[in-house]
């Protein structure tokens, strides 16, 4: 149900993963969409991606969930699929990417879950590998964890950002993985704001109409 990027898409994390916290370094801001980095670990990077948009918690969460579709946004992605649903607000979930020439492909295994706090829609993902043994011909993508925000602004738009990190595995060089991450990124984000025009209208049975926020819990992260 719910899923991240590819490599580069493959290289995000949520606040919390890099330990300790570096400053953010701005890399651009291109077609309305901004675009930070920070060292992680062992030569990888974490980014953050951020933009505005009109939009409503419901159209993308109905977005998210929309496994069919995923490949038409999400740069790389060949197939999306809910393994599981552990509640209405959680999923384990399997993708698979295509990886550029001569890389091999990808697959993840991911739990996910979203909630909201102060009015603000949270996702957050991580690995979840024990879900689903190794697939054939895949290369398995380890140390997921990613965080998507929405907050919705005073002027009528919604902030959009997404802050991840993920080891793509395999033998690619860092710095063509890092450089990777910022294109990839980037094409996802426009690949969103493009794609949720579609779900702009539907309502999501989990969220008002007012896409206020609901008593949902916020998760203890781990």
């Amino acid at each position: 149900m719910f899923v991240l990027l590819l490599i580069g898409s493959l290289l995000l994390a949520a606040p919390s993963v890099a330990s300790p916290l570096v400053a953010w370094q701005f890399v651009k801001t291109e077609d309305g969409i901004t675009l930070h980095s920070r060292p992680h670990t062992n030569g990888l990077v974490e980014i953050r991606a951020q933009m505005f948009i009109t939009t409503r918690y419901s159209s993308f969460l109905l977005l998210l969930e929309d496994t069919e579709h995923v490949p038409n946004w999400i740069d790389n992605v060949k197939k999306s699929q809910v393994l599981k649903q552990i509640s209405p607000t959680e999923n384990v979930v399997y993708t698979q990417f295509q990886a550029p020439w001569p890389a091999r492909d990808r697959d993840m295994v991911t739990y996910s879950r979203y909630y909201f706090d102060h009015g603000a829609f949270f996702l957050l993902i991580k690995d979840a590998p024990s879900m689903l043994a190794k697939q054939p011909n895949y290369i398995r993508i380890s140390d997921v964890k990613a965080l998507w925000k929405l907050e919705k602004l005073s002027n009528g738009t919604t902030h959009i950002e997404y802050v991840a990190f993920a080891n793509p595995s395999g033998v690619l060089p860092h710095w063509l993985i890092n450089k990777l991450s910022i294109n990839s990124a980037l094409k996802t984000f426009q690949g969103l704001r493009n794609e949720i025009v579609h779900y702009q209208n539907a309502t999501h049975p989990n969220i008002s109409s007012a896409d206020s926020a609901l008593s949902l819990n916020n998760p203890q992260t781990e």
